[in-house]
C-alpha cells in the first residue's frame, strides 16, 4: 500500500498519517499486515519532512520517498516499490502498541520456554535420582 501527500500541504500529510496507521493497526489486529511506503510529492517544497521522517522511523518502514517532476526525481519511486515488493517484512508499519504486544508476546513466550526447560530438567533431575538409588539399594 503506498501513502500519498503533497509534502507542502498539512492536511494532505495529516491524512497519510492517519492512513498509515490505521493500516497499521488493522494488521495487527487482524494478522493480515500491508507493506507501506510512503510517497512525498513536491518534495522539494516539503515543510514537514522531519515529521514524516520521525513517524515512518517510529513505525519502522522507510523515510518518505521523495518525487518532484520539477527536478525530475521520480525513477526512485519504482525502484522503492519493487524493492518493497522483494522485502515486504521490512515495509510492514507498527504502532506504539503493536509493538508493545510483540514485546510482551516474546516476553512470556520467553518465560513459558525457560519454565518448560525448567520442568524437563526437573524431571531428568528426579528419574536419575530414581535409577541412582535403585541401583544403590540393589548393590546393598
Amino acid at each position: 500500500m503506498g501513502t500519498f501527500h503533497y509534502s507542502s500541504d498539512e492536511s494532505s500529510w495529516k491524512r497519510a498519517k492517519e492512513l498509515l496507521i490505521k493500516v497499521a493497526a488493522h494488521g495487527e489486529n487482524t494478522g493480515y499486515e500491508v507493506p507501506c511506503l510512503i510517497v512525498s510529492a513536491k518534495d522539494d517544497l516539503d515543510p514537514y519532512i522531519q515529521d514524516s521522517t520521525r513517524v515512518s522511523q517510529d513505525m519502522g518502514i522507510e523515510t518518505p520517498t521523495p518525487v518532484s517532476l520539477k527536478l525530475g526525481d521520480y525513477n526512485n519511486i519504482f525502484r522503492k516499490i519493487v524493492s518493497a515488493a522483494q522485502t515486504p517484512h521490512l515495509s510492514i508499519p507498527e504502532t506504539e502498541a503493536g509493538k508493545t504486544r510483540k514485546q510482551y508476546r516474546r516476553l512470556v513466550n520467553r518465560s513459558l520456554m525457560v519454565v518448560s526447560v525448567g520442568a524437563a530438567v526437573a524431571v531428568v533431575g528426579v528419574a536419575a535420582y530414581r535409577v541412582y538409588a535403585a541401583r544403590k539399594s540393589s548393590s546393598s
